[in-house]
């Protein structure tokens, strides 16, 4: 790398990044990472003409850098079309190699390619892949985790040498611990391909880990992006698609832009239930088993679009605009959820909660109350919401929600922060009670 070069990568800054600053072609050094704390995943394309821009990336912000390379721009529209077919010839070896593995099955795709299937040029040109790993019991930790992604790397390659055209280059393969929208670990693996007379590319893959599918996914055919056949993978719905848009939208610290862009698409054509939004967002955060969906949780939010339009600026348009359309079609949603029967807190948790029984009930016949109430301090389930699955668990003809109440309060680690809290205010207790009686 050129003494400019380190130059560049020093003077980045930690962002936000403005939209006319380049990235420095190829990967930083060692040394740059270290000192700018820049992801390892982070490999920009090389050759001429080309030009990437850092873009923010919420999943990666264990880094003080946290950036990927945005889409590249070229000098001309004929090196622009020439390298977007390598990158899709790419892309398609990659989906045969995850298609013909023993991992299909565990293998959910979500995300850009999807959309791309269903709705054409007004999606977004997909770079990458996300698979959700099932099932949720499947931790990222475990050994078959990186026999996994090695595995996929090595028949994504000989996929791509069988066809020649274009190189994948799974020894090259970079890969990171990511935290996709705050909730779920995950990993990333970058596969760099080259083809001849073109800048080198990148395809990149998510995998998240312990996250539970609120409904069924489904074997979907995803059309090959040189119009020669489909794949057949496994898939989420349009439904479920749209479903976790609006809970990222939501629900998350950082809503990026793209985010809103994708759930418009799918909200003007997929009719959803309230029943799968709320179900979508309980399993995420359970504490929305309290709370009916209205059109607040969307109005509330500030989707990054500065950063999708440094990537997209073709799209046009403005996050006001792109929200108002999604109020608009989600109108019907909202109105289900306001207008479902009036029910004490108790009740409405309860419908919520209810998938999350058959675990709690394992977990109490393992290791008893304590195992229990550390399950649920696992799933993040705050008191109230505990107290629900406590008295369920137990039996509600042999607990009340008081009972429930003081055997969590009874369960907190000795010293802790949390029996602390409660212990200098007792009132939390009673307004979780108070909140069970309350109608919702």
């Amino acid at each position: 790398m050129t003494g400019d070069q380190d130059d560049i990568w020093y003077n980045l800054g930690w962002g936000p990044w403005d939209e006319t600053l380049t990235l420095p072609q190829g990967p930083p050094s060692e040394q740059d990472r270290e000192q700018q704390e820049l992801p390892r995943s982070l490999l920009a394309a090389a050759g001429p003409g080309v030009v990437q821009r850092a873009v923010f990336d919420p999943a990666l912000k264990q880094y003080a850098s946290a950036m990927r390379a945005g889409e590249p721009q070229f000098a001309t529209p004929e090196t622009a079309e020439r390298w977007h077919t390598a990158r899709r010839r790419a892309i398609d070896h990659v989906l045969a190699a995850i298609a013909d593995s023993r991992w299909a099955e565990h293998l959910v795709l979500r995300g850009s390619m999807l959309l791309r299937a269903w709705y054409g040029e007004a999606a977004r040109e997909p770079g990458d892949l996300d698979f959700v790993v099932v099932p949720a019991t499947w931790e990222l930790a475990e050994p078959r985790t990186e026999r996994m992604l090695a595995g996929i790397g090595r028949a994504a390659e000989a996929h791509a040498r069988a066809a020649g055209g274009v190189r994948i280059d799974a020894a090259g393969a970079v890969d990171d611990e990511i935290w996709t929208y705050d909730r779920v670990p995950g990993r990333r693996l970058v596969l760099p391909w080259q083809a001849d007379g073109l800048p080198s590319g990148t395809v990149q893959l998510d995998f998240v880990f312990s996250e539970t599918l609120p409904s069924p996914a489904a074997y979907t055919e995803v059309p090959r992006r040189d119009g020669t056949g489909v794949h057949r993978i496994l898939a989420a719905t349009r439904k479920q698609s749209l479903a976790w848009k609006l809970l990222w939208l939501i629900a998350d610290a950082y809503p990026q832009g793209k985010d809103l862009y994708d759930a418009v698409l799918l909200a003007e054509s997929t009719p959803l239930r309230a029943e799968l939004l709320h179900t979508t967002l309980v399993a995420a955060e359970p504490h929305w088993a309290g709370r009916r969906v209205g059109p607040g949780a969307l109005v509330d939010q500030d989707p990054d679009w500065s950063e999708f339009a440094k990537e997209y600026p073709h799209f046009g348009g403005s996050a006001e605009e792109f929200m108002g359309r999604l109020l608009t079609a989600l109108a019907p949603v909202f109105a289900e959820e306001a207008h479902g029967p009036a029910v004490d807190g108790y009740t409405w948790r309860l419908r919520w909660l209810a998938p999350l029984l058959p675990d709690g009930r394992r977990e109490a016949a393992r290791g008893g109350m304590p195992a229990l109430a550390g399950w649920l301090r696992s799933r993040a389930l705050g008191l109230t919401e505990s107290i629900v699955v406590i008295r369920e668990v137990v039996g509600p003809e042999r607990c009340t929600p008081e009972q429930a109440a003081a055997a969590y309060v009874a369960e907190l680690p000795y010293g802790s922060s949390q029996l602390g809290y409660y212990e200098r205010n007792p009132d939390v207790v009673r307004n979780a009670l108070e909140a069970l009686r309350e109608e919702v």
